[in-house]
């Protein structure tokens, strides 16, 4: 097998790793809400999905970079901002809530971890993306 089909194949593709990363995000967000509107009811799958969560992003994110740094990434309109927005919106919208429903309603650390993860994620591709800039 040459690496020319290999590249082009559907596993080292970006449109791959971004439709995964959408689809992981959201059901991960779904399972987050849920998780916390059913006080606990799904905590056990909370840590599992947000390992897969993490490996699935970053492979995603460190593929763009790489491709990037090798002037292969072409810069298109799919901006990290909107992960950061969507998880701020489900994190501070969770800490609203359990503030007004009480103590049963509580967010799990894993969230607090991913929401960390998914800024420190977004703040290094900036500052790459910044370093490339100024490198070219």
């Amino acid at each position: 097998m040459n690496n020319n089909s290999d590249k082009n194949s559907p596993f080292f593709s970006d449109i791959f790793w971004r439709y995964l990363t959408h689809i992981w995000t959201v059901v991960f967000i779904i399972l987050v809400v849920c998780d916390f509107l059913y006080t606990g009811k799904f905590e056990y799958l909370l840590t599992p999905f947000s390992i897969i969560y993490g490996a699935i992003l970053s492979i995603f994110v460190g593929t763009k970079e790489f491709d990037r740094w090798y002037n292969v990434y072409k810069s298109k309109q799919h901006p990290g901002e909107l992960f950061v927005i969507a998880w701020s919106i489900v994190v501070f919208g969770l800490v609203i809530a359990s503030w007004a429903l009480g103590k049963n309603y509580q967010i799990s650390s894993d969230v607090i971890s991913v929401y960390i993860m998914v800024l420190t994620v977004f703040a290094i591709t900036q500052g790459s993306k910044r370093l490339h800039h100024k490198r070219r």
